[in-house]
């Protein structure tokens, strides 16, 4: 049985080259295992600023569980989708995607990243390309390629923790054990992980369940663009407001006073002058990690491009331009 009516895979290859899309420029092997390839794997992804992860209201989410729609099961399973991704994060995967951008048009051409690629296989590169474009508009976004890392990695996470024998695969009984916990009952465990494996045969390697996995977080949802476009500036709302709650902090104010330049709540994130004068102890131009309050550093350290371990107030502004 499977809801979506999908195409089983005839061969491993296909399996492979269609689920594996990760990060580029982090390797140049072309010459890896089917775990290794595994380990590699792709999908898509989800946002909205709240804690529950809602379906597009302009599309219904058609596939159920009896009663449990698919966003309830992701959710219950602990997906999180890029509700779950920092600002880091989201830096991070851009710097991946640029490497690959050789124009630098914000898009990953068919050219630019199956012809032109040196990472995996030309084959597997086609595959990537053709499971992360996924408007099919033969261009992939940076926003598509974010939200399909974002969504793989979380994945992976949350699935391969079932793998109790650690040999890279989740058995039926191994899923069994640790997600009817999580979804409450065994007959739907049962049928999801039915879904999860597509080639029936009682375990579920990692191409295979990401597959799946990136079509449910993809049903009846906004594109790529938007999602990671609302959480930058859901983000951007939460960076604000740290900043104007560090600002009213006495610490190291003569007299215990304020500090000067206070900014207005809602006037958006401290410009990157501001950002220096208030962590930059040193007054050396450069923010290092110890100057920076923990609860700041995601939003300034993934600026460190040149991986000196220092954030120049250059390299914060073109931080800043890439989001």
């Amino acid at each position: 049985m499977n809801i979506f009516s999908m195409n089983k895979p005839t061969t491993v290859l296909a399996v492979l080259a269609i689920a594996t899309f990760v990060s580029c420029g982090c390797s140049t092997q072309d010459s890896l295992t089917p775990n290794d390839l595994a380990m590699e794997s792709s999908t898509a992804n989800d946002a909205d600023s709240s804690d529950k992860l809602p379906s597009s209201p302009t599309q219904p989410d058609f596939a159920k569980f009896g009663n449990a729609s698919v966003a309830d099961v992701l959710q219950r399973l602990g997906a999180r989708l890029e509700l779950g991704s920092t600002a880091g994060d989201l830096e991070n995967y851009s710097i991946h995607f640029d490497r690959t951008d050789s124009n630098g048009d914000g898009k990953h051409s068919r050219e630019e990243f199956v012809e032109k690629g040196t990472y995996m296989t030309p084959v597997a590169r086609d595959g990537i390309f053709r499971a992360a474009d996924e408007n099919v508009d033969g261009v992939v976004t940076r926003a598509e390629y974010v939200l399909n890392r974002i969504v793989t990695d979380e994945a992976k996470a949350i699935v391969q923790e079932m793998d109790d024998n650690e040999d890279g695969l989740v058995q039926k009984m191994e899923f069994v054990k640790h997600a009817t916990v999580l979804l409450s009952t065994p007959e739907l465990t049962n049928r999801v992980f039915a879904e999860l494996d597509t080639n029936d045969d009682g375990e579920i390697p990692i191409p295979e369940y990401l597959q799946v996995w990136g079509r449910w977080a993809r049903i009846g949802r906004k594109s790529a663009d938007k999602r990671i476009a609302a959480r930058r500036a859901n983000l951007a709302d939460s960076e604000s407001n740290l900043a104007e709650n560090s600002d009213r902090q006495p610490i190291g104010r003569p007299n215990g006073g304020p500090p000067s330049g206070r900014r207005n709540a809602g006037s958006g994130p401290p410009s990157v002058d501001e950002v220096f004068q208030r962590f930059d102890a040193n007054k050396d131009g450069k923010l290092q990690k110890s100057e920076i309050p923990e609860f700041v550093q995601q939003f300034i350290l993934p600026a460190d491009t040149d991986g000196d371990e220092l954030v120049t107030k250059d390299e914060l502004r073109a931080s800043r331009q890439r989001r």
